[in-house]
């Protein structure tokens, strides 16, 4: 998987939008843009998740923000163009070549196996 790939990842499913630190996440965990929130609850007078329906009884200002998604964000945005200091996307979804020393991808929880974006966040989030 290439790095467009994986930046394909993080867009709001609704909008199809690369999703921002103004993204909310939802008590079912599902993440969305502010914006597109903002009009479902506008268009419907009430907020339901648009993946599972479940219903949400807070304001989209109550959310939280989806912390993971913002540090990737803020890792991809800080990395280094040139190959130096931290591994780029395209060197996660390539396999643990780009891990930090002593860690490998069956060293990680199940959970963060499954998906190529939390393995690639603790990758470019982990302390050199």
């Amino acid at each position: 998987m290439d790095e467009s790939s994986l930046l394909d990842l993080l867009e709001c499913s609704v909008c199809l939008e690369r999703l921002d630190t103004s993204a909310k996440v939802l008590p079912c965990q599902h993440t969305f843009c502010r914006r597109c929130l903002e009009n479902i609850v506008s268009s419907r007078h009430e907020l339901r998740c648009p993946e599972c329906r479940i219903l949400v009884d807070c304001a989209v200002d109550d959310l939280p923000a989806n912390i993971l998604l913002v540090r990737l964000l803020d890792g991809i945005k800080q990395r280094p163009r040139n190959g130096g200091g931290r591994p780029s996307l395209a060197g996660c979804a390539a396999g643990v070549s780009a891990s930090p020393p002593g860690t490998a991808v069956r060293d990680l929880p199940v959970a963060t196996r499954s998906s190529p974006v939390k393995v690639c966040a603790l990758l470019l989030l982990s302390p050199r």
